[in-house]
């Protein structure tokens, strides 16, 4: 059986080798000032044979000015996660993981200055 940290490794990993911005696990360090940056969490996951768990990605983008959003690297970024993450079929020898895009929406983030796109993907992890 495996914990959230397997499927937020896998994802981080594949993202790190396809996007041009920093790529961060649970969280930002709160001294750390970026324009652009992924955080990578998730939802808990089961214990079956077949596990399954929901992953956040994080798509964080400072404003243009305060409360508005930079909307063209919003979209470009979300794209970008979305191509390189949906429909991946990863096959190991102890088990195989399957990644699907689930959901997105955008939100603000007023005391950071910035709004991010929040996109959910569905990881199956089938254990052999």
């Amino acid at each position: 059986m495996k914990a959230t940290d397997f499927a937020i490794n896998r994802i981080v990993s594949i993202l790190e080798s396809v996007l041009q911005v920093p790529v961060m696990k649970y969280s930002k360090p709160t001294a750390v000032q970026l324009d652009e940056y992924v955080v990578v969490n998730s939802l808990p996951i089961n214990a079956d044979i077949m596990q399954r768990c929901v992953v956040n990605v994080n798509y964080h983008v400072k404003d243009i000015t305060p409360g508005a959003p930079d909307v063209d690297k919003i979209e470009s970024g979300t794209s970008a996660v979305i191509a390189a993450l949906d429909g991946t079929v990863e096959k190991g020898i102890s088990n195989d993981v399957l990644i699907d895009y689930e959901t997105q929406e955008t939100h603000r983030e007023d005391p950071l200055g910035e709004h991010y796109s929040n996109i959910r993907f569905t990881v199956r992890i089938i254990n052999k």
